[in-house]
């Protein structure tokens, strides 16, 4: 070793002489075949040097992940409250409780299956029935495993969405959809029990607000060129989108501001647009348009 690599002035064995941990390193390498312990804060720089270095990859699938994950678990402790005559309250849609969550674990599949994640099944011949709750919750985990344990090309990679209206997008899209339908049936079944609705966190209706907009210009009817319309979401969660109907759209022939959750409530179709608040500066016809394309976008 040359003293170009003197450490704060000392040459080499003078540090190694001043540093214990330097010190233990050198006796692992010179007597390989005697324990010693590791220096107590190699871990520590270890682990600090590995997160520093951690790729962009892992936090895009987490942004992502985390809130379906947050939206689970939710959902998971608001089932185990449920008393038995409460998995058969009525649910618009659906008939009960269990068969809305019939209906979730169906969308659930058409991300799963994509994933490879599947519920685990009784073994033998005849398995027995698992409990809804138990399927769904097993189904979601293992989705939720495979997607975190994905890389952020695998999110670009198209999927089926759930929903009436047949369309394809990303699986990063599919996952936000995933977040989205799971918050909304966990509100369902609040409102079936008696239960306050619960909104997500404020990011996460951000999310959910920007995945619904830009499915809009599919969803409108009719053919409309050159034209925009910006919406302005406030509360928590808001922003501002400009969307364009066609690449030309150089107008904005709507500006229209509404609350974000409720927003993201109308995009569900929990909110009649008819009935729904909002503040509309342009064209009024395509205003109102808006509103009632946005209702359709749900998954019911």
């Amino acid at each position: 070793m040359t003293d170009s690599y003197l450490y704060n002035g000392q040459s080499p064995d003078d540090h190694v002489a001043s540093c214990p941990d330097c010190g233990a390193a050198i006796a692992l390498l010179d007597q390989p075949e005697t324990a010693v312990r590791p220096p107590p804060t190699l871990r520590e720089a270890v682990l600090s040097l590995a997160r520093r270095r951690r790729t962009p990859a892992a936090l895009d699938v987490a942004s992502v992940a985390t809130p379906y994950a947050e939206q689970v678990a939710l959902m998971d402790d608001l089932l185990a409250e449920l008393s038995g005559p409460q998995w058969d309250a009525p649910v618009a849609k659906h008939g009960t409780v269990r068969g809305l969550l019939e209906h979730l674990a169906a969308n659930d599949a058409t991300v799963a299956e994509f994933m490879g994640a599947k519920p685990r099944g009784a073994p033998g011949l005849r398995p027995v029935p698992v409990p809804v709750h138990r399927r769904w919750r097993e189904q979601a985990g293992s989705l939720l495993e495979r997607v975190s344990a994905g890389s952020e090309v695998l999110l670009g990679v198209e999927v089926a969405l759930a929903g009436p209206r047949p369309a394809r997008a990303p699986l990063r899209q599919a996952m936000i959809q995933r977040t989205f339908e799971t918050w909304t049936h966990a509100d369902d079944i609040r409102a079936a029990t008696e239960r306050s609705r619960a909104a997500p966190r404020d990011v996460h209706v951000h999310m959910i607000a920007e995945f619904g907009l830009a499915l809009l210009p599919r969803a409108m009817k009719g053919s409309r060129r050159d034209l925009s319309v910006t919406v302005v979401l406030t509360g928590p969660g808001g922003g501002t989108w400009t969307i364009p109907f066609s690449r030309a759209s150089d107008h904005v022939a709507v500006f229209l501001s509404a609350d974000a959750v409720d927003f993201c409530r109308l995009l569900a179709n929990r909110w009649p647009p008819g009935a729904f608040p909002y503040a509309a500066e342009g064209d009024p016809a395509l205003a109102r348009e808006l509103i009632r394309a946005a209702a359709t976008l749900g998954c019911d």
